[in-house]
């Protein structure tokens, strides 16, 4: 857990204001929105792009994948953008399949349960009042508290049926993006265990995960007997004691979330840490190598970036205007997104179908070394529309 207050090494790098054009902002979403209505009008409405491209494009499939929720949700996103109905009815075509995951249990026994469900269902209830995908949600949710919430360690459990291997007694990162849900669910249900279980793995998070530094471990093993805490790990990440790049945004982007929900300025605090550690460690272009370890000569994620834009606009709205966080949040955060279209949306010499490039998924399992990525492209889009509408409802 952080100690002291970090500070920034480099302020002048963010002391000035920073906006996009209009103009380019407006082109940077018509190109978006124009990909992925070519990729539904492709490959129909009801398929789904695997984890990651393959040679830069998505050979498309079942529902299947944590990633799936998000590619629904890049059509609500371009929905809200352009007004466009197509849009629209490419997400409703969609909404049966995740009632088909709930009932035969695809996918449900994760951490990624609410990947899967905020941005795909969840946001079609809050955007048009959808009671199937309402209920949808929150029997997926249902069923991911009673099996994949430890309330003994208070945290969510990576992979609730490889308890007993021992490795399933592990949260990480990744699931500050799944306790929304559960917010989500408290405030619809009334159910308070929900908004505590999401509490408190945020907690249990900025305990254990978040290092002096402000880095962060990107899992964290615990005891299978008593859930008691053992030691910080990583999964996709270069090392241990090294901090993965994109576990680290889904901090960066988390803690805000959770704040929206909780006001606990705890996670307030923590959130400035981590923030301020990955502003320190940001290359020129702005945009974060796989792993903080990498200065150089390494490869890219630009959807690293996109997430931890994502979360500096976000709590920048729940900052005063004259903190200082406010200031550097939104230089940065236009600036991560005006690299992502400059650079990380340009011709690479081929046809690929995602909308951002330079994507690396997990080197230590050799998948998707500098290819495209669904959840890249999909908190790209939200960049856009929270850039675009600065009174966006979020859908997490």
């Amino acid at each position: 857990m952080v100690k002291e207050r970090l500070t920034l090494v480099n302020p002048e790098r963010f002391a000035e204001e920073h906006k996009i054009a209009p103009e380019k902002l407006d082109a940077a979403i018509a190109k978006a929105t124009a990909k992925l209505a070519v990729l539904a009008k492709r490959s129909g409405m009801d398929k789904f792009p695997p984890t990651c491209s393959k040679e830069f494009l998505y050979p498309m499939g079942e529902n299947k994948h944590w990633e799936c929720g998000m590619y629904t949700g890049c059509y609500w996103l371009a929905y809200e953008l352009t007004g466009d109905e197509f849009f629209r009815q490419t997400a409703e075509a969609q909404l049966e399949s995740y009632r088909k995951r709930v009932d035969e249990k695809i996918g449900m026994d994760d951490h990624d349960v609410g990947f899967v469900f905020t941005p795909s269902c969840v946001a079609a209830y809050k955007l048009t009042g959808n009671e199937f995908a309402k209920q949808a949600a929150l029997d997926a949710l249902d069923y991911f508290y009673r099996t994949s919430y430890s309330k003994e360690g208070k945290f969510i459990i990576r992979i609730h049926s490889a308890w007993a291997r021992g490795d399933g007694c592990r949260t990480m990162m990744d699931s500050l993006m799944n306790a929304p849900l559960m917010f989500w669910g408290a405030k619809e249900t009334g159910n308070k265990d929900y908004y505590q279980a999401g509490l408190d793995h945020n907690r249990t998070t900025a305990e254990l995960l978040i290092r002096e530094d402000g880095s962060s471990f990107h899992h964290y093993q615990f005891d299978p007997k008593d859930a008691s805490p053992v030691r910080g790990l990583t999964f996709q990440g270069y090392a241990d004691d090294s901090c993965w790049s994109r576990g680290h945004s889904w901090g960066v982007y988390g803690f805000p979330i959770a704040y929206s929900y909780t006001g606990d300025e705890t996670l307030k605090e923590t959130h400035r840490n981590i923030t301020y550690f990955m502003l320190n460690h940001l290359p020129e272009d702005m945009i974060p190598f796989w792993d903080y370890y990498f200065d150089k000569d390494s490869y890219k994620d630009s959807s690293a970036a996109a997430i931890a834009a994502c979360g500096m606009i976000e709590m920048a709205k729940h900052l005063p205007d004259d903190a200082e966080e406010k200031k550097v949040f939104i230089s940065a955060a236009n600036q991560m997104v005006e690299s992502l279209i400059d650079n990380y949306t340009t011709d690479i010499g081929r046809v690929y179908d995602g909308l951002i490039h330079h994507v690396t998924h997990a080197v230590p399992f050799d998948a998707g070394f500098d290819e495209c990525a669904i959840y890249g492209d999909y908190f790209f889009l939200e960049a856009l529309l929270r850039l675009k509408n600065p009174e966006w409802k979020m859908y997490w």
